[in-house]
């Protein structure tokens, strides 16, 4: 049986947690009615107008963990708010501190606290790996555009506005935020260093080169972005060909994972008394922690075999 006082922690935790999510639904109500409103407003310009400082000179002076955790938020696409995550992690910890079946309270409180950041964390991940594979699609089709813009004679800017409104999401508003910043009076190598910055892709850096290259010292820009849309074509095949064939690898090491936690969820359904004995043993936090870290290592070495760079 818990303790009163933990009951009446967990009651203000849950209060708190309760309030904040409000105030953070209702703040982004008003924001998104907002931003509607000076849309119609503005139909040529967007939501937000772009900051004037480079994303470079914002994080000076700050520390990797910081910059690292603002430039995943920022990839990832998601709107949410750093203040807003913290709450629903702590939620999800309150209601892990409620369902793990561990002995003590301060562990239950700091496995809790551990697990609600992890997911936290893998989620945000997850979304910012689908929009750069979005981003990844999108990126040739993005080069043949701007190619065909400067072949009919139009200059740069124009082609990245051409791609800002026939491209969707995620790259037409990546693209528009850049024709934006120009607009503002920053140069093209500044709104595309802000551009990578933003995204994050990997073959997005050659792109930007190019441009700032050839924006410097001239040259025939759209032979080179016709060329260097070719490559990323072949490399994207090359590595959906890889991926097919790491894929028996990748579902192993999903039903490794998987198996333990089925196979525990279903003699626990079947009999419910099977594992009484066990968690009373004094060795069950350790028996537990070590099968943690032995399917962690497992995960990570099936990873750093199904995944390398092409």
């Amino acid at each position: 049986m818990a303790e009163p006082w933990a009951i009446y922690l967990l009651i203000f935790v849950c209060s708190v947690v309760a309030v904040q999510q409000f105030q953070v639904g209702l703040g982004g109500a008003l924001r998104g009615r907002k931003r509607r409103r000076q849309r119609r407003a503005d139909l040529d310009g967007p939501a937000v107008a772009a900051p004037a400082e480079s994303l470079r000179r914002r994080e000076a002076g700050k520390s990797a963990l910081v910059i690292g955790w603002n430039r995943l938020l920022l990839q990832s696409g998601t709107r949410k708010s750093s203040t807003a995550l913290a709450g629903r992690t702590l939620g999800l910890a309150v209601l892990l501190l409620l369902a793990l079946p561990l002995a003590g309270f301060w562990l239950r409180l700091a496995a809790s606290l551990v697990v609600a950041g992890l997911l936290c964390l893998m989620v945000l991940r997850i979304k910012r790996a689908r929009r750069l594979a979005r981003f990844g699609e999108q990126l040739p089709e993005v080069l043949d555009v701007i190619v065909r813009s400067l072949r009919a004679g139009h200059p740069l800017p124009v082609s990245l506005g051409l791609v800002a409104r026939e491209t969707p999401e995620p790259a037409g508003p990546e693209f528009a935020l850049v024709v934006d910043e120009m607009n503002y009076g920053r140069s093209i190598t500044e709104a595309l260093d802000g551009l990578y910055l933003r995204v994050g892709h990997p073959e997005l850096a050659f792109v930007v080169a190019a441009i700032s290259i050839a924006n410097q010292t001239g040259g025939n820009l759209g032979e080179v972005l016709a060329r260097l849309s070719r490559m990323l074509r072949e490399r994207f095949r090359l590595s959906r060909r890889v991926r097919a064939l790491t894929a028996e690898g990748r579902f192993s090491g999903y039903a490794l994972s998987g198996l333990p936690v089925i196979l525990f969820v279903v003699i626990n359904l079947v009999s419910a008394a099977y594992y009484a004995e066990f968690w009373v043993s004094p060795s069950a936090n350790t028996i537990l922690g070590v099968a943690l870290v032995l399917l962690l290592l497992g995960n990570l070495t099936i990873y750093r075999l199904v995944n390398f760079k092409v």
